[in-house]
């Protein structure tokens, strides 16, 4: 199946982009960590004065160098807005102040002052574009910018910007990066964010999608992904689908546009081919944009892809069980459109047919809590002959033995319970679950290192194959 990219948004949006940004790009350079990066040849000798001990010299950019916006008061940068912005028309403002040089007027008519000027023709902060060195150089009530972390530092904002901008503190001398620290603590300096997606193209967000948050599966996958993220200086947005495939949908189109580095997407993929291509055709703007993608499940989309051992480890479990003496068998599975119940199913039931022994009985309910239990209670009230039920996932066991206990069945010695994932709260369930064991958080981690890596470099979207172990414990027991 192909990933056209329909209509061409991808490209458009970068298209646009361009345009949008076209004139910050004078901004990228002057405010690297709200926005761009830094490091001119000039810069090295700026930091060569400061090691000294001294204030860069009177070259280095200045508060209010370059074109600004309409209406942008000195020290306003792109992206940034002041307590008393809102409400600001054509050049009037509600302290009275008119637009410099544009003759704005104030609602009585008379002609507005210069804006941001004192009497003596200096800046509310009292100087005239020198660094100042140790004073605090923000008044009171106005946003800090990079530029009044540098002045308070003494440091160029070059300099500044290696320090406070993503992963770059390592190629800054400790002391001047203390004082670069101590100014942003001092002052409340945070990083724009919104300006630094523009300047770069993505944000320093990743995005998780997940069927469901309450499940202990998912909460591990998304322990690997935010482990990964931390070590990149990234952030971890989580979504949940509610195993709704047009939710996933929505889902990536909205880290798309809110330009998220990466999107990893650990949801059972459902069997329906046309679902499918819409997801991957979604996919493939955001990859045509700049994002990257990485998936955790089924290989079917274009996407780098973590896929677990469905069918191998469900496989193998039922050729343990088999040896341990059961003839008979009860499945308690999620809905059958989800691709990850078909995988343990089918695996599950060729391993029987491989000891010999009949197809098991299957009973479709949700995946989930309730849905096991209620699974669980209807096999008792049809009334079975099973010696052993598997349950898809771990969270469908927990169900199916609360059910099985307030019913007067005791496991393992009346029926024996399997499940599949090895969350860690079931080891201490009584009794111990067996089950098949999955490496979820190194999942997580793997799905992102991926998505972050370089696919070109292999020719293609790669696949890693994640091994299911078979986990023998105390809810089940051999029959003679």
């Amino acid at each position: 199946m192909g990933w056209d990219v329909v209509g061409g948004r991808g490209s458009a949006d970068r298209n646009g982009q361009a345009s949008r940004g076209g004139t910050s790009a004078s901004r990228k350079a002057s405010d690297p960590a709200d926005g761009g990066l830094a490091g001119s040849g000039r810069d090295a000798a700026r930091d060569a004065g400061e090691r000294r001990g001294g204030a860069p010299g009177s070259g280095a950019r200045t508060p209010g160098g370059g074109a600004r916006a309409r209406g942008a008061a000195p020290g306003d940068r792109e992206g940034e807005t002041r307590p008393g912005a809102q409400g600001e028309v054509d050049g009037w403002r509600p302290d009275g102040a008119g637009e410099a040089g544009r003759g704005g007027r104030r609602p009585d008519g008379r002609a507005g002052s210069r804006q941001g000027r004192g009497q003596d023709g200096r800046s509310p902060g009292g100087h005239r574009g020198r660094r100042p060195g140790g004073r605090v150089p923000v008044a009171g009530g106005a946003v800090v910018t990079l530029d009044d972390v540098a002045r308070l530092a003494g440091v160029s904002l070059a300099t500044a910007s290696r320090v406070l901008g993503p992963a770059s503190s390592r190629r800054v001398g400790s002391e001047l990066r203390d004082r670069v620290q101590k100014a942003a603590r001092q002052l409340g300096y945070t990083p724009n964010l919104a300006a630094r997606a523009l300047a770069h193209g993505a944000s320093d967000v990743v995005g998780l999608i997940v069927h469901d948050l309450t499940d202990p599966s998912c909460a591990m996958l998304a322990e690997g992904v935010m482990r990964a993220a931390e070590r990149r200086g990234l952030a971890v947005l989580i979504s949940a689908t509610w195993n709704d495939p047009e939710r996933e949908i929505a889902h990536v189109a909205t880290f798309h546009a809110q330009r998220a580095r990466a999107v990893v997407l650990a949801g059972a993929r459902v069997a329906d081919e046309r679902l499918t291509v819409r997801l991957g055709t979604e996919l493939a703007r955001f990859h045509e944009a700049g994002g990257r993608v990485a998936c955790v499940g089924q290989a079917v989309l274009p996407a780098d892809t973590v896929v677990p051992d469905n069918h191998g480890g469900a496989y193998r479990l039922a050729t343990t069980l088999a040896a341990l003496g059961h003839r008979r068998f009860a499945v308690l599975a999620g809905p059958p459109h989800l691709a990850l119940v078909r995988e343990r199913l089918a695996g599950f039931t060729e391993g029987l047919r491989a000891a010999g022994l009949p197809a098991p009985r299957v009973l479709h309910e949700d995946l989930d809590r309730d849905g096991g239990y209620a699974a669980a209670e209807r096999l008792l009230a049809e009334g079975t002959d099973a010696t052993c039920v598997f349950a898809v996932n771990d969270v469908m066991a927990v169900g199916a033995l609360a059910a099985l206990r307030a019913h007067g069945v005791a496991v393992p010695d009346e029926i024996s319970l399997a499940g599949f994932d090895d969350i860690p709260a079931l080891r201490d369930t009584v009794p111990a679950l067996t089950t098949v064991r999955l490496p979820l958080q190194r999942m997580g981690e793997r799905a992102l290192d991926l998505a972050l890596g370089s696919p070109e470099l292999c020719g293609g979207w790669r696949t890693e194959s994640a091994p299911g172990e078979v986990i023998v414990r105390e809810s089940t027991r051999g029959v003679g």
